[in-house]
């Protein structure tokens, strides 16, 4: 039980975040607009940034970086030992974010089609 609430903890605290500097400021999402983040979607999937609803865009950006970083968390607080814990954090980290990374380039890329 207490992963579960340190993830949603930490979900929520991330996701906030995020949405108060970036999603909801108009100055964060002109900085948005130049993240490597973005630079990242444009050069592997091509994305039109032109025709994307940024804002929508970066409220899927921050839901996916709250979800990585809460799971992360979360289970990492199940290891004890602080060197393992960072190998752990790391093992998890790349992958989840290239994986959901993809999936979310390839959804956009997608509904830029239609």
């Amino acid at each position: 039980m207490f992963y579960i609430v340190t993830f949603v903890f930490c979900f929520l605290v991330i996701y906030l975040l995020y949405l108060g500097i970036i999603v909801l400021r108009k100055k964060g999402l002109e900085k948005f607009k130049t993240s490597k983040q973005l630079e990242y979607f444009k050069i592997k999937f091509k994305l039109n940034v032109d025709k994307l609803d940024i804002k929508s865009f970066a409220h899927t950006i921050a839901l996916t970086n709250a979800f990585i970083i809460g799971a992360t968390v979360a289970i990492v607080g199940l290891v004890d030992n602080f060197v393992l814990k960072l190998m752990i954090a790391f093992i998890i980290l790349m992958p989840s974010i290239y994986i959901i990374y993809n999936i979310i380039g390839s959804h956009y890329k997608k509904k830029e089609g239609k």
